[in-house]
């Protein structure tokens, strides 16, 4: 293994590999951790660390529903936008992935929920070390159910998914296990730095045979016998997109189609007469993992309505001075863990109790799955422990319906590379909107006239991304219906597979993390048993 940084080397220097892998994230890497005897190179835009000026690469324009401020949702450097991740892990629901009559499409995956199922644990002892699927098993136990889920469990309309985070936050950068392994691999280079830009292809006999890399005035091309682009949804599409005019073969409708998000916005609140004890669907905290439990409106209710998966959590909400207060302890805490002075604790300011409460609901998972927390978790949970809040947040996480008119294309505005910039128009449809409706009418119904609970809907939700960006290169059995086939492969090239949430034909209402990592797992046991 050599890692190769672009001062190392010459302009328009050529390099010759079995297997090219654009994109070095979760994606990228999980990939190459399965091929073996084969000569890799592993090649990412940005550099190994984070780099500022690297991600104007990123720049978007937009035309729909905004995005986040400064797209700071994708990240260009070694292990990609995992180093924004959180590692929240939840598996799909079968319907989210077969076919449903009820919305009036096809929207089945070229494979079987079956065989994605087993990909997601096969992925998480690669990635995690160890089998974490049992908190899974457990979650279910009755000791975590409180007054609050038993509400929701006499509501034939609500079904439970559940989240996990494992206390093993894996970045996919040089900090992480998995990806020192890798880089340690005789077979494999990575080359830092370097932007795909230009394809060279044999239409003819149907194969990429090199790609063009830039890297501020420098040019290298590297030519393959594999390439796999690995560069998320937005980047998947703007590469191919670039590259289509120059070549028939590539034509293909569907390339940027069918963009897919999660659909976030607050639906309101609730609010309660009864103290509230610590509950599953607030989370659980151990030393080795968090739980949570989602409600989740039910797949006969779905079929009923003819709407879409989605899911909500609940969490406490403080009073403003309450968060005033905690964020000044944090920040004078922080002081002494940086060195940087003597915490000024003005301790008769301190209600202890909201303090410790908004240390384990407000931390990030990052921090949260530690020992401190696992403490915190036994101290709320003891018989006849309440919390000190009244009033929870209902937050929403919705599917979105494939839809052919949201979608990336391309400006006429360039990158310092000369290739076009990418416009996205992320559009919603009336069904979408639908089912968010029909979780409100289902709150309203629930909680109109009951003895402790009240429901106080949202009148102004504002809908936000969730940096779940899919579906833009979605597999199909046809060209007709998509960009690639269920392994993965571009439909008119023999050599080029493409990898990540952009292959989603579906995106469910769970977080698409788990999923993306049983797609990259699957395809590279594909590769690895196929190659020639």
């Amino acid at each position: 293994m050599s890692i190769i940084n672009s001062s190392d080397l010459e302009n328009n220097k050529s390099f010759i590999y079995d297997v090219c892998i654009i994109g070095s994230g979760l994606c990228g890497q999980i990939v190459a951790s399965k091929i073996k005897n084969k000569k890799i190179i592993l090649i990412d835009s940005g550099k190994v660390d984070f780099n500022k000026e690297v991600q104007d690469l990123n720049y978007l324009e937009m035309n729909g529903i905004n995005f986040r401020e400064n797209f700071t949702n994708r990240v260009r450097q070694l292990g990609g936008s995992a180093n924004m991740w959180a590692n929240q892990l939840m598996f799909l629901d079968r319907y989210e992935i077969e076919e449903r009559k009820w919305l009036g499409e096809n929207l089945s995956w070229p494979i079987s929920y079956d065989e994605l199922k087993k990909n997601y644990y096969e992925t998480i002892s690669d990635i995690y070390g160890k089998n974490l699927n049992d908190p899974f098993k457990h979650i279910n136990d009755n000791n975590y159910f409180s007054i609050i889920e038993n509400e929701f469990f006499n509501e034939k309309n609500i079904s439970f998914v559940n989240s996990m985070w494992p206390s093993k936050v894996e970045k996919f950068n040089l900090k992480s296990k998995f990806t020192q392994k890798i880089l340690k691999k005789k077979n494999l280079d990575f080359i830092s730095d370097f932007t795909a830009t230009n394809f060279t292809i044999n239409e003819n006999i149907e194969t990429l045979n090199e790609i063009m890399f830039q890297s501020d005035n420098k040019n290298i091309s590297i030519k393959a016998n594999t390439f796999v682009l690995a560069c998320g949804a937005i980047e998947n599409a703007r590469i191919l997109l670039n590259n289509q005019s120059k070549y028939k073969i590539l034509a293909n409708n569907n390339i940027g189609k069918y963009f897919m998000e999660h659909i976030n916005l607050n639906l309101g609140f609730l609010k309660s007469k009864k103290k509230l004890p610590l509950s599953i669907l607030f989370g659980m905290k151990y030393k080795d993992y968090d739980l949570k439990k989602y409600l989740k409106i039910s797949e006969d209710y779905q079929k009923e309505k003819g709407i879409m998966s989605c899911h909500s959590y609940l969490d406490p909400v403080y009073e403003e001075n309450d968060k005033i207060l905690f964020d000044n302890f944090l920040n004078e805490i922080k002081k002494m863990f940086r060195l940087s002075g003597i915490p000024q604790l003005k301790f008769n300011q301190i209600n202890f109790k909201k303090t410790f409460e908004q240390l384990y609901f407000k931390l990030p998972p990052q921090i949260s799955n530690s020992f401190m927390n696992s403490l915190l978790r036994l101290m709320l949970s003891k018989k006849n422990n309440y919390l000190s809040i009244n009033k929870l947040n209902v937050g929403f996480q919705g599917e979105q319906l494939p839809n052919i008119d949201s979608k990336i294309y391309l400006s006429q505005n360039k990158d310092k590379y000369n290739q076009k910039i990418a416009i996205i128009d992320w559009k919603l449809h009336k069904i979408d909107y639908e089912t968010q409706s029909e979780f409100i009418k289902i709150l309203n119904r629930m909680f109109n006239s009951h003895s402790f609970l009240s429901f106080e809907e949202n009148s102004n939700p504002k809908v936000e991304d969730a940096s779940h960006h899919s579906g833009t290169t979605r597999m199909s059995s046809n060209k007709l219906d998509g960009v690639v086939d269920n392994n993965c492969k571009y439909h008119n090239l023999k050599n080029l597979y493409i990898c990540g949430s952009s292959v989603f034909k579906t995106i469910g209402s769970g977080n698409t993390g788990l999923s993306i990592m049983a797609i990259s797992n699957r395809l590279g046991n594909y590769l690895n048993k196929n190659l020639n």
